[in-house]
């Protein structure tokens, strides 16, 4: 089942974002009136951009992320215009969203290579290392798990890791920061995470059934990170 993060644009010019699991069907909604709120009153209104997702919360954190967005962002989006909307993030301070939190770009490539690691590994958990640059996370390299008790906990190969930062150094992508599973819990750092955790900044996707969530691991324990998708 597809879920969907959706634009209208509105008479009068507003954008307006939301997501569903029916596009027609919520779009025809919107336009007779159904939906109350923000597009009752500036009818008709017209679907300018839409993006499928494999889950509701995914789906709902890019409407969250696009409604923080300016204008002009918006109005790149419509037009497919990447570059325009990598310049005027830029222009921010930092990466953010209209709910504070930091904001990361995934690929799709990277997302995939995570679901297919966990599937292949349940009941165990899966693991592995994300490699970017800064924020952007373009690959997801899944590693042996060499924990004695792969079933609760993980441990990412440590020749893995030293083949990884090796190849950064040589100028590859960096390592921006590892992935795993919890086959039995949810998306969230454990107890076990908090405790193994080294506080160095760096970036922790965590699955759990089809929820994927990102965390960043600092100096000050585990803070969630939003993610927008981006073709790669």
């Amino acid at each position: 089942m597809a879920f969907w993060a959706y634009m209208l644009h509105c008479r009068g010019g507003a954008f307006y974002t939301g997501h569903t699991d029916d596009l027609d069907n919520r779009i025809a909604q919107h336009n007779s009136g159904l939906v109350k709120g923000f597009t009752s009153d500036k009818l008709p209104v017209e679907l300018v951009w839409s993006h499928d997702f494999p889950t509701r919360y995914e789906a709902l954190a890019a409407e969250r992320q696009i409604n923080g967005w300016s204008r002009a962002k918006k109005m790149a989006l419509v037009r497919g215009d990447g570059e325009a909307i990598s310049q005027l993030a830029k222009g921010k301070s930092g990466p953010s969203t209209s709910s504070g939190r930091t904001e990361i770009e995934l690929s799709a490539q990277a997302l995939a290579a995570m679901r297919a690691a966990a599937d292949a590994a349940h009941p165990r958990e899966a693991c592995g290392i994300l490699l970017g640059e800064g924020a952007r996370i373009l690959e997801a390299r899944l590693a042996a798990n060499v924990h004695p008790s792969p079933e609760t906990h993980f441990e990412i190969d440590p020749q893995a890791l030293i083949d990884a930062h090796r190849a950064a150094r040589a100028g590859a992508a960096a390592v921006a920061g590892y992935f795993h599973s919890h086959p039995s819990g949810d998306a969230a750092p454990s107890a076990t995470d908090r405790a193994c955790a080294a506080g160095d900044g760096r970036i922790w996707a965590i699955l759990a059934g089809e929820d994927v969530r990102f965390w960043r691991d600092g100096e000050a324990g585990f803070t969630a990170l939003s993610f927008t998708m981006i073709d790669g």
